[in-house]
């Protein structure tokens, strides 16, 4: 009986190691499969989360480009600052994961020339901000073009890999979902041979209740076994749904993620265009202004000027930009202007100054410089805004007042030196002055006297016209008897001759005693500035019209320069090279004055060398 059974337990024995070695072999290979699955699984997320991070470091990377062409602030630069490198690395880590499938090795060659010219790109846009470069609408569509072909080959490689993820998760689910079968089947086929071992061993009588006990303790092993695979089971189905949670989550943080970048890329391009039109307006409302203007870096670097300037200067950006305008300033005023300058900078609240400046001419003119400063809304300086004021006309015009004032002052001072010294003399000798010497003193008073008068009603005319008090006092008369009239009565000086010729009779209407004033003014010139002339011509001419009366010396002529002054207020003409001719400088204005209230012309003609013709036409 105990042989009997020996043999019954260790043929059963044998079956029962076999089953068991089956149950292994199976089990291993589904364990090995299941295992093999998850880490493609993994292998497939790992390659789509670091695709996803090279699109998260260039679009920060583009994002931190714009932001610094926005504000011009370094900061912003910090995400862009190893953008490249990181995405490259990204991408090279991407092709070692990948290097079996020939469709990712392709989209990444071309992924990899993108994300080259995309960062050259960028490169390129820093680097025209950094030197003040003009950053056109086209550059920045040339970068969005660029950005999007790298998302689009990008985007493709994740679809590859999200295909390839489907395929993965699908086996991995049917290993997980055969998983309970495997751990039933397994379970049934251990319960079977335990069972039958059991029945096998319990036909022992000697040996039943051991057999009973071992059965027992096996049930109990194989309950537990159970309990701890059951429990295995139910963590790895937890994990799975935690899993499938996170990846829902991911890929709603991915959408947001995704929209906050669009609106932030409309913001970005609705900010830029809005910049855009205001420089350009800027640029145009400077360009439109008559004064040179010019824009500077908060440290006094020019990086922009207008289209005046351009002309003034005959110089182009390159050669004006930054410190280039110093080539322009006077050698005298450039060291006051850097003093100026560095003041102004110093004080941060704007000011002015005037300095010479070279035009592309050569000629050198007055500016009034006038610079205030641009503010960031925090209050720090952005840039400085300039002018500089063409104020040529004024100075000279100051030049002329100051002296005329000179002038004015010695003329008025001589014959008021000379009444006087004439009354005192009277006062002290007018008991011993005989009557011829006393007719002769109070001549030379009365001369004084008149001169003075004279200087005063030429200065009291000049107001009147300034003040639009002038009238005329009209009348009709003969014009050519009143000029023979006049030249019979002038007192001109000894050898002077006055010829009048033209017209013999003209009648026309006008005020005689402004036009005798003219007269006066145009003789006494000819007379004062053409000494070595003994001749002076009267031409009176009737055209119809108006009538021509031209006075002609056969002096030295004035000089082309001087001719489009000759009429205005103070000016006067040097005689041999000095201004020791007297006058205020106020008698051919008075005559041009009296003329255009005439309605009539009043011009020079004149050779230097062989005289000049001063003439003025009058309606008839």
């Amino acid at each position: 009986m105990k042989s009997g059974l020996n043999r019954s337990l260790q043929y059963w024995f044998g079956i029962s190691i076999f089953i068991l070695v089956v149950i292994s072999a199976v089990s291993y290979t589904f364990i090995t499969n299941l295992l093999e699955s998850n880490n493609l699984v993994d292998h497939s997320n790992s390659v789509i989360l670091k695709l996803e991070k090279v699109m998260s470091v260039m679009k920060d990377a583009e994002t931190s480009q714009r932001g610094y062409i926005l504000t011009d602030q370094d900061d912003f630069l910090i995400p862009y600052k190893g953008a490249y490198q990181n995405a490259s690395n990204l991408l090279n880590q991407v092709q070692q994961l990948t290097t079996s499938n020939l469709y990712q090795q392709h989209y990444l060659i071309m992924a990899k020339r993108l994300l080259n010219n995309e960062n050259n790109l960028l490169a390129s846009m820093i680097q025209k901000e950094d030197v003040r470069d003009t950053i056109y609408v086209d550059d920045l569509r040339l970068g969005k073009s660029m950005m999007d072909s790298l998302r689009k080959a990008v985007s493709k490689m994740e679809n590859q890999e999200t295909e390839l993820l489907h395929l993965q998760l699908k086996e991995l689910n049917k290993y997980t979902n055969l998983a309970p079968v495997m751990i039933i089947v397994t379970s049934i086929a251990a319960v079977t041979v335990s069972l039958l071992f059991f029945l096998n061993i319990s036909r022992g009588i000697d040996e039943k209740e051991a057999m009973q006990k071992l059965l027992e303790y096996k049930g109990k092993e194989t309950a537990e076994a159970n309990k701890k695979l059951a429990s295995a089971i139910e963590e790895l189905t937890s994990l799975n749904e935690e899993y499938i949670v996170s990846n829902e989550s991911l890929n709603e943080s991915k959408h947001s993620l995704q929209a906050l970048n669009n609106e932030l890329e409309a913001r970005v391009n609705m900010r830029t265009k809005e910049l855009q039109e205001s420089e350009k307006q800027l640029r145009n409302v400077m360009d439109t202004i008559p004064q040179i203007a010019w824009t500077s870096t908060p440290d006094g670097g020019v990086n922009f000027y207008n289209k005046r300037w351009f002309e003034y200067t005959g110089l182009n950006f390159e050669e004006s930009k930054a410190w280039g305008w110093k080539t322009v300033i006077h050698p005298d005023d450039l060291q006051y202007n850097l003093d100026q300058l560095s003041l102004i900078l110093g004080k941060g609240i704007g000011g002015e100054f005037e300095i010479r400046e070279k035009s592309k001419t050569g000629e050198y003119r007055w500016h009034l410089v006038r610079m205030q400063p641009i503010r960031n809304d925090d209050g720090s300086i952005r840039l400085w805004a300039g002018t500089a004021t063409d104020i040529q006309e004024l100075k000279l015009l100051q030049q002329q007042k100051d002296d005329f004032i000179s002038i004015a002052s010695h003329e008025l001072k001589t014959p008021v030196t000379t009444l006087k010294a004439s009354l005192q003399l009277i006062e002290m000798q007018k008991s011993n002055l005989s009557g011829d010497k006393l007719d002769d003193m109070i001549g030379r008073a009365n001369k004084s006297v008149n001169k003075v008068t004279s200087l005063i009603d030429g200065l009291l005319n000049v107001s009147k016209f300034s003040q639009g008090q002038f009238k005329l006092r009209k009348s009709t008369f003969d014009l050519v008897k009143l000029i023979r009239d006049y030249s019979n009565e002038m007192s001109t000086p000894k050898g002077y001759n006055i010829n009048i010729s033209g017209e013999d009779e003209l009648q026309l209407t006008a005020d005689a005693e402004r036009i005798e004033q003219v007269l006066t003014n145009l003789l006494s010139n000819a007379i004062k500035y053409a000494e070595e002339s003994k001749e002076i011509d009267i031409l009176i001419e009737n055209r119809h019209i108006e009538a021509k009366v031209s006075v002609i010396d056969h002096g030295p002529g004035i000089p082309p320069s001087k001719i489009p002054y000759l009429f205005d207020r103070y000016f006067q003409v040097q005689n041999n090279g000095n201004n020791s001719n007297s006058g205020l400088g106020i008698g051919l204005y008075i005559c041009s004055e009296i003329i255009k209230k005439h309605n009539g012309e009043i011009g020079v003609n004149t050779e230097l060398g062989k005289g000049s013709t001063f003439w003025f036409t009058l309606p008839v």
